[in-house]
């Protein structure tokens, strides 16, 4: 068995108990998602120039196999998730305590000089806002990318795929007049996902570092140090068990060209479109110096950083969506033993 065989085979045999549809195939990507679109794979100082948005890394089929196993596998996406909330609400506290440690013990355990550094780049509100929050599995999946590079289309066809009652989207524009005077991870904090839950951020904590830079409204050396932050900021999320996801939807600016021009076209899509969009575009090969940078700095194991190209919108649904189902199988999750006597609860629903 090669390699890149293996590799599906771990992902596609039973996931901690939940198996795709009947019939489904195995994963469609050869090799490991984990790593398939890792930007730690590129040669540094990395560079998104040298990403392919067109090309499809790991999968040999057409378009219609594509949309073929996007549709598949969507049900295991979904069980996957059911899984991790009924974890969160009915698992022995052993089982808590051994996935806690688990995803926990994907950082470094907080030292003095960590300590120090966080009294000096957060609040004692965002503090105290961190302290507060529940301790859990939970997934952030994290999109950025230019406009129209399809991050409204990863959430309708790859994240509605779960049950809507397990799903938090949250998006983050402008901050407002209030959100102004706060610390910036103080609604970022506000918009995490509870345990059990997977939270989807739309543009993200990611916006208050690269709009900033763009627009020079911050000096350089706040720049700096919120980029620290944010390495700092998600380490401590893990501890506090999410599993991060970071996505960044490639696309070329002959296809965002199309796109934009497409929503200009269709009366229904006007509403999709902003005149600040052709502003972007205008700034289009700074936004990607500064992503490259960006995304370097902050990549890490706990909190990877996938550059994914997005001229496809299939072929970026479907790499999301293996993105998540590899994130569920990491947590080694198991469906939570029954407390109770099931054969005598059988018996007692039976002659009621």
């Amino acid at each position: 068995m090669s390699k890149n065989e293996n590799n599906a085979h771990r992902l596609d045999v039973p996931l901690n108990g939940v198996r795709g549809p009947k019939g489904a195939k195995k994963t469609p990507f050869e090799g490991d998602p984990r790593t398939l679109w890792r930007v730690n794979q590129y040669p540094s100082p990395f560079t998104l120039a040298d990403v392919p948005t067109r090309e499809k890394i790991g999968f040999k089929g057409k378009k219609d196999d594509g949309e073929e196993a996007l549709a598949e596998r969507s049900a295991m996406l979904a069980d996957l998730q059911e899984l991790m909330w009924a974890h969160v609400v009915a698992a022995s506290e052993a089982d808590q305590w051994e996935v806690a440690k688990a995803i926990a013990g994907r950082v470094p355990r907080r030292t003095p000089q960590e300590k120090a550094r966080r009294e000096e780049l957060f609040s004692p509100e965002v503090e105290t806002a961190l302290n507060n929050l529940d301790r859990g599995p939970r997934i952030l999946l994290v999109l950025q990318g230019m406009d129209a590079s399809g991050k409204g289309g990863v959430v309708k066809q790859v994240v509605s795929s779960m049950d809507p009652m397990g799903i938090e989207v949250a998006g983050f524009g402008k901050p407002t007049p209030e959100e102004q005077r706060e610390h910036y991870l103080e609604r970022i904090i506000r918009r995490l996902p509870r345990p059990g839950l997977v939270g989807v951020f739309d543009r993200s904590h990611y916006e208050d570092v690269l709009v900033p830079s763009i627009t020079g409204s911050e000096s350089p050396e706040e720049i700096e140090r919120r980029i620290e932050a944010l390495i700092l900021f998600e380490r401590e999320l893990v501890r506090l068990g999410f599993v991060i996801i970071k996505v960044k939807l490639l696309i070329s600016q002959e296809e965002q060209l199309d796109r934009l021009v497409s929503r200009l076209d269709r009366k229904e899509k006007h509403w999709k479109y902003d005149p600040s969009d052709a502003d972007a575009r205008a700034e289009f090969d700074t936004y990607q110096e500064l992503y490259s940078r960006v995304m370097e700095a902050t990549d890490a194991d706990h909190a990877p950083w996938h550059a994914i190209g997005a001229d496809r919108k299939w072929y970026s649904r479907l790499a999301v969506q293996e993105l998540l189902i590899a994130a569920f199988s990491d947590l080694k999750l198991r469906w939570p033993a029954a407390d109770y006597d099931v054969e005598a609860e059988r018996e007692r629903l039976l002659k009621s």
